[in-house]
Parts: structure tokens; C-alpha cells; sequence
């Protein structure tokens, strides 16, 4: 678990965000928000992450909460090396049936490890095709049978969601990691694709929380690591969200599913803005 400080209490007194007071009628109204969510294109979500920082495993909770009990759709990384070497692409047809849910090769440490930048920047133009197997030293080519040459606007990305270890974020950066991540991020912003970052394993951040995850959002180790995390990957801390995903318990609670509802309602706006964003110039562009 986190680094925990003598000098002050675990937690704050009031909440550094909101909701201030958590009970099973605010998941209600949430999931009731999501559902009034529905973008004029499908959107793809597009996911980034190291290995082991639960990428698979966040998707598989989203999954689990729109679907009301446990499910496990992307398979969850046992070794050193990333689990998911293919372009994954999940959907759901009960609450989120908009939207498409793009898993990729996780980033590892050494350069020629992991994914390659190029193929993921090709992922979010559209170019290339679910079932693509990732190749850390060669990127994607013309002449790939899983390259699209010419992607429509439904190809595309309309949001990335980068997962990140809340325990690992307070560590140093290895360098090819940060060389990996600026890269994305350039063609991101470039793209005006909108970002949102997931801190999973909070509950391991904090005893308190760990011990009740009703009070995430009063945690001192949990602030200090979203602000962290917004100091290296240079997103705002209000899009920058902690849970704890369902991989160590199998009975649903409220107190799991608020964090993740609110991470995932953040995560669908921001791809629905977009393509009313990109579909209003689009018009404009045609006059």
C-alpha cells in the first residue's frame, strides 16, 4: 500500500471532491445520466496504458457495471509482458451501447517493447483494423491486411482513456515510458481527440480507503496521486479519475461502482462533445 504520513490524519474532514456523501440512490441517478447520453456517431474509446496497470481490468469493471454482475470480457495481464498484443475492440448492448471500447498492447519499459508509438497513432486516425497484432518493432503498414487506407469518421478515435497504476504514478518514470507517452500525446492534442486518465488500485493508495472505499475522496495519498498524475501527463486533475477496479472481489457494491460510473460518465460526454464538435465543422466546412 501507499507511503503513509504520521504528521496529519489519512483523511480530510471534507471531501476534495465531489459526490460529498455517497449512498445507492446517487448510482441511480448517474446510471440515469449515462443512459441520456447517446452521440450521433458510435464512439470508439480508445485505451493506453503500461502493463499491469489494470487497462484489461478496467475495461472488464466499465463492463461489469453496465451489466450488473461480474463479467470478464478482456483478459487480465499474469506476466511481465502485456496480455493484450492484439487491437481489441469490446461492446456492450445493454447500457452502453454507443459506444465501442478499444483495448491496445500496453506500454513496456524497453524500446523495442510494447507498443509501437506509430501504430498507435495510426489506431486513432482509424487506420487500423480490430484484430491487428501489435509488432513493437515494425509498425503497420500499407500492405497489412488489417490496414484501412482510407477510415471513415466512425474509424476513428473520439476519446483516450490512459490507465495508470495509482501506486506506481509517485515512482520515477523510466524514460522510454515518458519518450512514449509525449509522443501520443502530441498527436493527440493534434487530433483534438479529448483525454481522461484512470488511477486504478486506489484502495492499495490508502489504509482507510482499503478499508472503506466510500472515502476515496477524502484521502490525502489519493489527492497527492491524482496530482501527480496531471503533472506527468499533463491532463487537468478534474479529468483524472481514481477507482478501484473488480478484479480481487466478485459482489457488486455501490462504493466500487460510484467511482467508475463517474470516470465512465466523464469518458462518454467527452467522446460525445466531440463528435457534435467534429460533425457542426464538418457541416459548416460543406456550406
Amino acid at each position: 500500500m501507499g507511503n503513509y504520513s504520521s504528521s496529519r490524519p489519512s483523511l480530510m474532514e471534507e471531501p476534495w471532491r465531489q459526490p460529498s456523501h455517497w449512498y445507492d440512490r446517487l448510482e441511480n441517478s448517474i446510471r440515469s445520466e449515462i443512459d441520456d447520453i447517446k452521440p450521433k456517431e458510435k464512439a470508439n474509446i480508445v485505451f493506453v496504458g503500461p502493463i499491469g496497470a489494470g487497462k484489461s481490468s478496467f475495461i472488464n469493471s466499465i463492463l461489469t457495471v453496465a451489466n450488473r454482475h461480474k463479467v470478464e470480457y478482456a483478459p487480465v495481464k499474469k506476466g511481465s509482458k502485456s496480455c493484450t498484443v492484439k487491437y481489441v475492440n469490446y461492446k456492450d448492448n445493454i447500457m452502453l451501447e454507443n459506444f465501442q471500447w478499444k483495448d491496445c498492447m500496453g506500454i513496456e519499459q524497453g524500446e523495442e517493447d510494447g507498443f509501437n508509438t506509430k501504430d498507435i497513432i495510426a489506431v486513432l486516425k482509424g487506420h487500423v483494423k480490430v484484430g491487428y497484432e501489435f509488432n513493437p518493432r515494425t509498425p503497420i503498414s500499407k500492405d497489412d491486411r488489417f490496414y484501412r487506407e482510407n477510415p471513415q469518421y466512425k474509424h476513428q478515435a473520439h476519446c483516450v482513456v490512459f490507465v495508470v497504476d495509482g501506486n506506481a504514478i509517485q515512482q520515477h518514470m523510466p524514460r522510454n515510458f515518458s519518450k512514449k507517452i509525449k509522443e501520443m500525446q502530441e498527436e493527440i492534442r493534434r487530433l483534438h481527440i479529448p483525454r481522461v486518465l484512470i488511477l486504478t488500485k486506489a484502495d492499495l493508495l490508502c489504509k482507510e480507503v482499503y478499508k472503506n472505499n466510500e472515502v476515496m475522496f477524502r484521502s490525502w495519498l489519493v489527492k497527492e496521486a491524482v496530482k501527480t498524475a496531471s503533472d506527468i501527463f499533463n491532463i487537468p486533475e478534474a479529468s483524472i479519475h481514481p477507482v478501484t477496479n473488480y478484479e480481487r472481489t466478485y459482489d457488486m457494491t455501490w462504493k466500487y461502482n460510484i467511482p467508475i460510473l463517474l470516470a465512465l460518465t466523464q469518458i462518454l460526454h467527452y467522446a460525445d462533445h466531440k463528435i457534435e464538435d467534429d460533425l457542426q465543422n464538418s457541416d459548416s466546412d460543406s456550406e
